[in-house]
């Protein structure tokens, strides 16, 4: 048996670990210089950087066991501490209705109080579509605190309006605390100790990335072979099947990898043109430009994970701290941040020089009582091209319509974040990995 994965991310990876393991032969095709795809981590004078916040929390307890063993002391066990800056308030994350009426002024505590409860008996008319974002968290936090929080957080994050944002993906990633005694609680006036949110994680000790070489190193003992700086360019096909595939590095040598499976983890609109699928549906995705700095003369930056910036007039929408993931991280007595910046591919953020990006950004972390201006050691950029598949009201059906066309190839799966143009966890295109790798 031969398998040939496309993209060496959280879910081709895994995949091809697991296929190693029970002796399938195994080529994974990768277009970076690196494995890890989303999860990749970047070293620096001693420093890592994540490609975003990630942690490694899953239901898969067959998948959690073998990362265990894979990792070995080198997994962490970690809390987390997120919050919200917002407005000149703090609040907890995830968004809890209790901390954020405890927050505000009194007469915010009634306005959201009231959105609330209207919201829950359904009263007032729908002033978005069924199906959009917009009207997901309309009937779960109310119009006034969706208008103040979620829909400015939206638009800066996504790049598109919540009214044409699809709520797909909104159970998976949204948590949904308990409100109703919160509101009583909170129009009482009744005081108590705010909840927080320090959930516990693993991590691997030299970043997330660790976990992805780790299994490539594995691969590669078993016989696997890993391919990178190379992309797919043609499908070679006989009736219903993939026969084989015509791989391409960066200096234009070709060379062809045949498989008796396919799994592919590639944008799903690239797979579709390999594969001279008609489609009329356009597929987006929304960018990210991380902003990686090292500090000097600041030991901690602040006591959480991660903060969370929503203000419309703010560079960042979140900012972190490595070292909270783990010591190994920075050096003893020194940190760094990373500053996660929404973007599209191309566009000015996307092409800005790192300097001019930086001044921006520390005048914004200035504003949120964290004044850094002689504390930047080094500054350089990694980014995310597919970081974040848009969805659109109305896209659902033309999407899934697209994922069947594949499935008549009776050899190959699109799978993961990009291959099902889906907004999932890390872990979740893990155990889709898994799980393929044992049906073959």
């Amino acid at each position: 048996m031969k398998a040939v994965i496309f993209g060496a991310g959280p879910c081709g990876l895994t995949a091809g670990w697991y296929l190693a393991r029970k002796g399938v032969e195994v080529t994974v095709v990768e277009k970076d210089d690196a494995v890890g795809g989303l999860c990749k981590t970047t070293r620096k004078n001693g420093y890592g950087f994540d490609l975003g916040g990630h942690r490694f929390v899953s239901k898969d307890e067959v998948l959690v066991k073998d990362v265990k063993n894979l990792l070995g002391p080198g997994l962490l066990t970690r809390p987390r501490k997120s919050i919200i800056l917002f407005k000149d308030r703090s609040f907890d994350y995830p968004v809890n209705l209790s901390n954020v009426l405890s927050q505000s002024t009194f007469l915010m505590t009634l306005k959201f109080s009231a959105g609330y409860l209207f919201s829950s008996l359904g009263v007032g008319s729908a002033r978005a579509c069924e199906g959009s974002f917009e009207a997901w968290i309309d009937k779960r936090f109310g119009r006034p605190l969706n208008d103040y929080f979620f829909k400015p957080y939206t638009k800066k994050l996504w790049g598109v309006e919540a009214s044409d944002l699809s709520d797909e993906w909104a159970s998976r990633r949204i948590s949904v605390l308990s409100a109703k005694g919160a509101i009583l609680k909170a129009i009482n006036g009744a005081n108590g100790t705010p909840r927080t949110y320090a959930l516990s994680h693993f991590y691997p000790e030299n970043g997330i990335g660790q976990m992805f070489d780790e299994m490539a190193e594995d691969i590669t003992r078993l016989g696997g072979k890993i391919i990178t700086r190379s992309r797919p360019v043609e499908f070679l096909i006989s009736g219903s099947k993939i026969t084989g595939v015509t791989v391409q590095d960066r200096d234009g040598a070709r060379q062809t990898v045949k498989g008796d499976q396919y799994l592919s983890t590639i944008p799903l609109n690239e797979l579709a043109s390999l594969l001279s699928i008609d489609t009329d549906c356009k597929l987006e995705f929304r960018s990210l430009r991380f902003l990686n700095i090292t500090l000097k003369g600041v030991k901690n930056f602040s006591d959480n994970t991660w903060i969370y910036t929503p203000d419309a007039d703010m560079i960042m929408t979140r900012i972190q701290e490595p070292k909270k993931y783990s010591p190994k991280m920075a050096p003893e007595n020194a940190t760094s941040i990373i500053l996660e910046i929404p973007c599209d591919y191309g566009d000015r953020i996307w092409r800005m020089d790192v300097n001019e990006l930086l001044g921006a950004a520390i005048d914004d972390l200035a504003q949120l009582g964290f004044d850094l201006r002689a504390n930047v050691n080094d500054v350089f950029s990694t980014y995310a091209k597919y970081a974040y598949p848009v969805v659109k009201v109305g896209a659902n059906d033309q999407i899934e319509a697209l994922r069947k066309k594949i499935t008549r190839f009776t050899n190959l799966k699109s799978l993961g974040r990009q291959g099902l143009f889906k907004y999932i966890f890390m872990d979740t295109a893990m155990s889709m990995g898994r799980k393929w790798a044992g049906s073959i």
